[in-house]
């Protein structure tokens, strides 16, 4: 399990920066990855290219999403 450090800013969290991924998934047809992540960035400025490659290899592994063909699909969730 992940857990948060107790002084630790919540919203740096990898499961809340996944929420967001999701999020923008949800929101639209399938993206290519590379568009996805200038899109993360745009829309939240304050969170890192790494802190979005994190959040996106935790939704693959808890088996949220697939990525084929460079594009991103979410699985039910």
């Amino acid at each position: 399990m992940i857990n948060a450090h107790i002084e630790m800013d919540l919203n740096q969290h990898i499961s809340v920066v996944s929420s967001k991924i999701i999020e923008l998934v949800e929101s639209g047809e399938e993206m290519i990855l590379e568009t996805l992540m200038r899109k993360f960035l745009k829309a939240y400025e304050f969170y890192t290219p790494d802190q979005f490659m994190d959040g996106l290899v935790f939704l693959f592994s808890i088996d949220c999403l697939n990525i084929q063909d460079y594009r991103v699909v979410l699985k039910n969730v």
